[in-house]
Protein backbone atom coordinates (compact mmCIF):
# COMPACT_ATOMS: atom_id res chain seq x y z
CA UNK A 1 0.00 0.00 0.00
CA UNK A 2 1.60 3.43 -1.26
CA UNK A 3 1.77 5.92 1.37
CA UNK A 4 -0.14 9.06 1.72
CA UNK A 5 3.38 10.80 2.21
CA UNK A 6 4.82 9.44 -1.00
CA UNK A 7 4.95 12.63 -3.09
CA UNK A 8 6.09 15.03 0.28
CA UNK A 9 9.21 11.93 0.12
CA UNK A 10 9.79 12.30 -3.56
CA UNK A 11 10.17 15.98 -2.72
CA UNK A 12 11.68 15.75 0.79
CA UNK A 13 14.25 12.92 -1.19
CA UNK A 14 15.55 16.51 -2.94
CA UNK A 15 15.85 18.59 -0.73
CA UNK A 16 17.70 16.22 1.55
CA UNK A 17 19.85 15.90 -1.52
CA UNK A 18 20.62 19.60 -1.82
CA UNK A 19 21.24 20.28 1.68
CA UNK A 20 23.45 17.30 2.32
CA UNK A 21 25.63 18.88 -0.29
CA UNK A 22 25.47 22.09 0.90
CA UNK A 23 25.89 21.71 4.87
CA UNK A 24 26.86 17.87 5.26
CA UNK A 25 28.96 16.79 2.41
CA UNK A 26 31.34 14.08 4.24
CA UNK A 27 27.38 12.73 5.60
CA UNK A 28 26.53 12.56 1.65
CA UNK A 29 29.88 11.55 0.67
CA UNK A 30 29.40 8.42 3.14
CA UNK A 31 25.95 7.62 2.33
CA UNK A 32 27.04 7.64 -1.68
CA UNK A 33 29.54 4.91 -0.19
CA UNK A 34 27.08 2.54 0.85
CA UNK A 35 28.00 -1.04 -0.33
CA UNK A 36 25.46 -3.61 -1.31
CA UNK A 37 25.32 -6.34 1.81
CA UNK A 38 26.06 -3.27 4.28
CA UNK A 39 22.24 -2.84 5.01
CA UNK A 40 19.75 -5.75 5.66
CA UNK A 41 15.97 -4.88 5.86
CA UNK A 42 13.80 -7.67 7.28
CA UNK A 43 10.73 -7.75 5.42
CA UNK A 44 7.80 -6.93 7.78
CA UNK A 45 4.03 -6.37 7.15
CA UNK A 46 2.99 -2.93 8.40
CA UNK A 47 6.16 -0.47 7.57
CA UNK A 48 8.21 -0.44 4.49
CA UNK A 49 11.68 1.54 5.28
CA UNK A 50 13.09 -0.13 1.99
CA UNK A 51 10.77 2.42 0.46
CA UNK A 52 12.98 5.37 2.26
CA UNK A 53 16.05 3.92 1.59
CA UNK A 54 15.28 3.43 -2.02
CA UNK A 55 14.38 7.40 -1.98
CA UNK A 56 17.74 8.16 0.02
CA UNK A 57 19.21 5.99 -2.71
CA UNK A 58 20.74 3.47 -0.54
CA UNK A 59 21.20 -0.04 -1.33
CA UNK A 60 20.11 -3.08 0.76
CA UNK A 61 19.32 -6.91 0.87
CA UNK A 62 15.88 -8.09 1.69
CA UNK A 63 15.76 -11.00 3.83
CA UNK A 64 12.86 -12.91 5.64
CA UNK A 65 12.43 -12.65 9.52
CA UNK A 66 13.32 -16.49 9.70
CA UNK A 67 16.58 -15.89 8.12
CA UNK A 68 17.66 -14.18 10.61
CA UNK A 69 19.46 -16.70 12.05
CA UNK A 70 21.39 -17.81 8.89
CA UNK A 71 21.96 -14.06 7.57
CA UNK A 72 25.72 -13.63 7.12
CA UNK A 73 26.82 -10.52 6.73
CA UNK A 74 25.25 -6.59 7.11
CA UNK A 75 26.30 -4.35 9.91
CA UNK A 76 22.69 -2.54 10.10
CA UNK A 77 19.36 -4.41 10.21
CA UNK A 78 16.05 -2.67 10.09
CA UNK A 79 13.44 -4.85 11.26
CA UNK A 80 10.22 -3.52 9.55
CA UNK A 81 7.05 -3.57 11.84
CA UNK A 82 5.56 -7.00 11.91
CA UNK A 83 4.42 -9.70 15.21
CA UNK A 84 7.60 -11.65 15.10
CA UNK A 85 7.29 -15.23 17.20
CA UNK A 86 11.45 -15.70 18.38
CA UNK A 87 12.76 -19.21 18.77
CA UNK A 88 15.91 -19.24 21.08
CA UNK A 89 17.82 -19.78 18.12
CA UNK A 90 16.79 -16.32 16.55
CA UNK A 91 17.35 -14.35 19.86
CA UNK A 92 20.69 -15.74 20.40
CA UNK A 93 21.19 -14.57 17.00
CA UNK A 94 19.45 -11.20 16.99
CA UNK A 95 22.09 -11.01 20.19
CA UNK A 96 25.12 -11.85 18.48
CA UNK A 97 24.39 -9.48 15.35
CA UNK A 98 23.98 -6.86 17.74
CA UNK A 99 27.21 -7.86 20.28
CA UNK A 100 29.57 -8.33 17.10
CA UNK A 101 29.02 -4.38 16.37
CA UNK A 102 26.19 -4.68 14.35
CA UNK A 103 23.02 -2.09 14.56
CA UNK A 104 19.36 -3.27 14.92
CA UNK A 105 16.71 -0.38 13.80
CA UNK A 106 13.28 -2.21 14.79
CA UNK A 107 9.70 -0.17 14.27
CA UNK A 108 6.26 -1.04 16.13
CA UNK A 109 5.48 -4.45 16.67
CA UNK A 110 9.24 -5.78 16.22
CA UNK A 111 9.05 -4.62 19.67
CA UNK A 112 8.69 -8.37 20.25
CA UNK A 113 12.07 -9.25 18.29
CA UNK A 114 14.07 -6.63 20.52
CA UNK A 115 12.54 -7.60 24.01
CA UNK A 116 12.46 -11.00 23.34
CA UNK A 117 15.91 -11.10 22.48
CA UNK A 118 17.26 -8.55 25.08
CA UNK A 119 14.69 -8.79 28.36
CA UNK A 120 14.04 -6.05 30.47
CA UNK A 121 15.23 -3.92 27.99
CA UNK A 122 11.50 -2.83 27.18
CA UNK A 123 8.17 -3.64 28.40
CA UNK A 124 4.86 -2.99 26.19
CA UNK A 125 2.15 -0.86 28.59
CA UNK A 126 -0.42 -0.50 26.37
CA UNK A 127 -1.97 0.37 22.49
CA UNK A 128 -2.26 3.85 20.67
CA UNK A 129 -5.05 4.69 18.76
CA UNK A 130 -4.23 6.09 15.38
CA UNK A 131 -2.66 9.73 16.36
CA UNK A 132 -0.51 11.85 15.23
CA UNK A 133 1.86 13.40 17.80
CA UNK A 134 4.56 16.38 17.64
CA UNK A 135 7.68 15.41 19.37
CA UNK A 136 10.76 16.92 21.58
CA UNK A 137 13.88 17.03 19.67
CA UNK A 138 15.95 18.72 22.63
CA UNK A 139 19.17 16.82 22.44
CA UNK A 140 21.78 17.25 20.31
CA UNK A 141 21.40 13.64 18.55
CA UNK A 142 17.85 13.75 18.29
CA UNK A 143 18.16 17.81 16.62
CA UNK A 144 20.98 16.14 13.86
CA UNK A 145 18.23 13.28 13.28
CA UNK A 146 16.33 15.12 12.10
CA UNK A 147 17.80 17.16 10.29
CA UNK A 148 15.88 20.79 10.55
CA UNK A 149 17.75 23.59 12.33
CA UNK A 150 15.56 25.96 12.05
CA UNK A 151 13.48 27.62 15.80
CA UNK A 152 10.36 26.95 14.44
CA UNK A 153 10.14 23.61 13.10
CA UNK A 154 7.06 21.11 14.65
CA UNK A 155 8.36 17.98 13.71
CA UNK A 156 5.49 15.10 13.91
CA UNK A 157 5.27 11.53 14.66
CA UNK A 158 2.46 8.95 12.95
CA UNK A 159 0.98 6.25 15.45
CA UNK A 160 -0.57 3.69 13.90
CA UNK A 161 -4.01 2.31 15.33
CA UNK A 162 -2.33 -0.32 17.98
CA UNK A 163 0.97 1.04 17.71
CA UNK A 164 2.66 -0.95 20.86
CA UNK A 165 3.71 1.91 23.38
CA UNK A 166 6.46 1.03 25.63
CA UNK A 167 8.44 1.97 28.73
CA UNK A 168 12.01 1.56 29.13
CA UNK A 169 14.46 -0.73 31.40
CA UNK A 170 17.95 0.11 32.55
CA UNK A 171 20.45 1.20 29.99
CA UNK A 172 18.20 2.60 27.73
CA UNK A 173 18.46 6.11 26.36
CA UNK A 174 15.57 8.63 25.27
CA UNK A 175 16.84 9.84 22.01
CA UNK A 176 13.58 11.37 20.98
CA UNK A 177 10.35 11.67 23.11
CA UNK A 178 7.08 13.41 22.41
CA UNK A 179 5.82 15.15 25.80
CA UNK A 180 2.14 15.31 24.05
CA UNK A 181 2.29 11.48 23.66
CA UNK A 182 3.17 11.22 27.19
CA UNK A 183 0.09 13.22 28.39
CA UNK A 184 -2.33 11.13 25.65
CA UNK A 185 -0.98 7.56 26.24
CA UNK A 186 1.10 7.49 29.24
CA UNK A 187 4.58 7.09 27.88
CA UNK A 188 7.10 9.64 26.13
CA UNK A 189 9.30 7.90 24.38
CA UNK A 190 9.46 7.66 20.30
CA UNK A 191 12.71 6.60 19.56
CA UNK A 192 15.46 4.99 22.49
CA UNK A 193 18.30 2.84 22.16
CA UNK A 194 21.03 0.68 24.46
CA UNK A 195 24.62 -0.39 23.35
CA UNK A 196 25.18 -4.09 24.04
CA UNK A 197 28.89 -5.57 23.19
CA UNK A 198 29.88 -3.06 20.22
CA UNK A 199 26.75 -2.57 18.81
CA UNK A 200 23.60 -1.00 19.28
CA UNK A 201 20.01 -1.31 19.25
CA UNK A 202 17.61 1.13 18.39
CA UNK A 203 13.41 0.96 18.66
CA UNK A 204 11.06 3.72 17.39
CA UNK A 205 7.13 3.35 18.04
CA UNK A 206 4.83 2.94 14.98
CA UNK A 207 6.55 3.59 11.43
CA UNK A 208 9.74 5.10 9.77
CA UNK A 209 7.33 5.10 6.73
CA UNK A 210 4.60 7.68 7.71
CA UNK A 211 1.23 7.99 6.39
CA UNK A 212 -0.54 11.11 7.61
CA UNK A 213 0.31 14.32 9.30
CA UNK A 214 -2.03 17.06 11.44
CA UNK A 215 -2.66 20.50 10.83
CA UNK A 216 -1.63 22.52 14.06
CA UNK A 217 -1.26 26.02 14.13
CA UNK A 218 -0.17 28.52 11.97
CA UNK A 219 3.57 27.32 11.58
CA UNK A 220 2.35 23.77 10.12
CA UNK A 221 0.33 25.49 7.41
CA UNK A 222 3.03 26.78 5.09
CA UNK A 223 3.59 26.08 1.71
CA UNK A 224 6.78 24.10 -0.04
CA UNK A 225 8.69 27.75 -0.87
CA UNK A 226 8.10 28.34 2.96
CA UNK A 227 10.07 25.10 3.75
CA UNK A 228 12.33 25.90 1.15
CA UNK A 229 13.05 29.32 2.86
CA UNK A 230 13.23 27.87 6.26
CA UNK A 231 15.97 25.19 5.47
CA UNK A 232 17.57 27.78 2.81
CA UNK A 233 17.77 25.83 -0.48
CA UNK A 234 16.33 26.63 -4.15
CA UNK A 235 13.42 24.79 -5.88
CA UNK A 236 13.63 22.37 -8.77
CA UNK A 237 11.34 21.30 -11.40
CA UNK A 238 11.67 17.82 -9.45
CA UNK A 239 9.77 19.18 -6.41
CA UNK A 240 5.99 19.07 -6.09
CA UNK A 241 3.76 21.68 -3.74
CA UNK A 242 3.67 20.17 -0.11
CA UNK A 243 2.41 21.49 2.87
CA UNK A 244 5.17 22.43 5.80
CA UNK A 245 3.45 19.91 7.57
CA UNK A 246 3.62 16.83 5.22
CA UNK A 247 7.39 18.09 4.02
CA UNK A 248 8.65 18.35 7.39
CA UNK A 249 7.48 14.74 8.97
CA UNK A 250 9.04 13.43 5.57
CA UNK A 251 12.52 14.85 5.51
CA UNK A 252 12.95 14.44 9.58
CA UNK A 253 12.12 10.54 8.98
CA UNK A 254 14.75 10.22 5.73
CA UNK A 255 17.07 12.63 7.41
CA UNK A 256 16.46 9.82 10.44
CA UNK A 257 17.51 6.86 7.82
CA UNK A 258 19.73 7.87 6.26
CA UNK A 259 21.71 9.17 10.31
CA UNK A 260 20.98 4.86 10.87
CA UNK A 261 23.10 4.14 8.00
CA UNK A 262 26.28 5.71 8.55
CA UNK A 263 29.09 4.16 10.50
CA UNK A 264 30.11 4.24 13.49
CA UNK A 265 27.73 3.88 17.05
CA UNK A 266 24.77 6.76 16.96
CA UNK A 267 24.57 6.93 20.82
CA UNK A 268 28.02 7.41 20.97
CA UNK A 269 27.41 10.13 18.58
CA UNK A 270 25.93 12.46 21.06
CA UNK A 271 28.58 12.86 23.56
CA UNK A 272 29.25 11.06 26.63
CA UNK A 273 28.57 14.73 28.56
CA UNK A 274 25.87 15.35 27.00
CA UNK A 275 22.14 15.16 29.28
CA UNK A 276 18.59 14.24 27.46
CA UNK A 277 16.06 16.11 28.82
CA UNK A 278 12.50 13.48 28.77
CA UNK A 279 9.40 14.18 30.61
CA UNK A 280 8.31 11.23 32.70
CA UNK A 281 5.06 11.94 34.54
CA UNK A 282 4.90 15.76 33.63
CA UNK A 283 8.14 16.22 35.83
CA UNK A 284 11.49 16.83 33.92
CA UNK A 285 14.12 13.98 34.43
CA UNK A 286 17.75 13.77 33.15
CA UNK A 287 19.28 10.63 31.86
CA UNK A 288 22.91 10.54 30.85
CA UNK A 289 23.56 9.30 27.29
CA UNK A 290 26.05 6.52 27.50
Amino acid sequence: MASVLDGAYQTSGEIWEQASKLYKPSMLEEIRGIETGEIVVVAGVHDHVERLLDTLKIPYDTIASDNIPTHNGGRVFFANCKRYSTSNKMQEATRELVSSGGRLVTTDWALDLVSQSFPGKYTKTGSSPDAVVEIDCITPISRELIGMNYAQCRPQWWLEASSDIYSIGKGVTPIITSREMESRFGQAYVMSGFQHGEGEAIHFISHLELQRTRQKGKSAQGSLDDFLAKMQIERTDDMDDMGIAELEAAYSTLNTVAYLCLRGPVLERSSNSVMATTHVGSVAKSTRLV
